[in-house]
């Protein structure tokens, strides 16, 4: 897990990029979907740049109380300025892992929250159950993840590009594979009552960005495809890019397909 905290750290620019594009929209979504009350006690899961964790904590309130964990150190320090500036002194922001995070003073969470970020941790179903025995009885667990198809073009040409210099690279990465196991409304629902959850509700958001050849190339360093450029050279990143934005031009992709599904389960 510390790799990918030293990925997205590498990529934190080209992340706060796409936040009023993608992350705070549907962050925004995600802490709404919960049903946050004034008062409540949430646990922001993989909560990088605060796209989530800043949402609920204004819906929680002063009573309440969000903790952030992430291992990326420089989106951390972001989500804390931002919380700073919007006075949401509610909201705490942790360099923690999150398989063996447990509460500071021990109670448990009313909302456990994760939105793009399950598929990154290790053993995601052990990972996601150890999760949800932090969120008291009653409570609430929520996960935004990818609907199948999404950002379609844009790993497959990145693959093409990149294996001009790193053949042995595979189509799909451990994260690709776990994320396609909830990418559909009826998988995401079956998984989640898997793991115990009851009133299991999904919902998919339809979300298309009309983008640039910065914003795709932004896209590709904010996000976990950073670490398939790992290894290369400056010139061949330039390279990379170079070929890769020809690919998306050639395929006529000018958006990025961003649909994604919002699951809550109650524990």
């Amino acid at each position: 897990m510390t790799d990918v905290g030293a990925v997205f750290d590498a990529g934190r620019a080209e992340f706060v990029d796409w936040s009023p594009l993608l992350w705070g929209p549907m962050g925004s979504a995600t802490a709404e979907a919960a049903g946050l009350e004034p008062g409540d006690r949430v646990l922001d899961v993989c909560c990088g740049a605060g796209a989530s964790a800043l949402p609920a904590a204004e819906l929680v309130g002063e009573a309440g109380l969000v903790h952030g964990l992430d291992l990326a150190g420089e989106l951390l320090a972001y989500a804390r300025k931002v919380a700073a500036r919007r006075g949401l002194r509610q909201a705490e922001f942790f360099e923690a892992d999150a398989t063996v995070w447990e509460a500071p003073d021990g109670e448990p969470y009313d909302v456990v929250q994760c939105a793009y970020g399950v598929f990154f941790l290790p053993e995601m179903d052990a990972a996601v159950s150890k999760l949800i025995t932090l969120v008291r009885p009653g409570g609430k667990f929520v996960v935004t993840t990818w609907a199948d198809a999404a950002t379609e073009g844009f790993g497959s040409e990145l693959v093409d590009a990149v294996r001009v210099y790193k053949p042995e690279l595979p189509i799909n990465s451990p994260v690709n594979l776990a994320a396609q196991r909830i990418n559909t409304e009826e998988k995401l629902a079956g998984w989640l009552a898997g793991l115990g959850l009851s009133e299991v509700a999904v919902r998919k958001v339809d979300l298309r960005i009309p983008i640039d050849e910065q914003l795709a190339w932004s896209f590709v360093l904010g996000t976990g495809m950073r670490a398939r450029l790992a290894g290369l050279t400056e010139r061949q990143v330039e390279a990379v890019r170079a070929d890769f934005l020809h690919r998306l031009a050639a395929a006529g992709i000018n958006d990025l397909g961003a649909d994604s599904l919002i699951g809550v389960g109650t524990r």
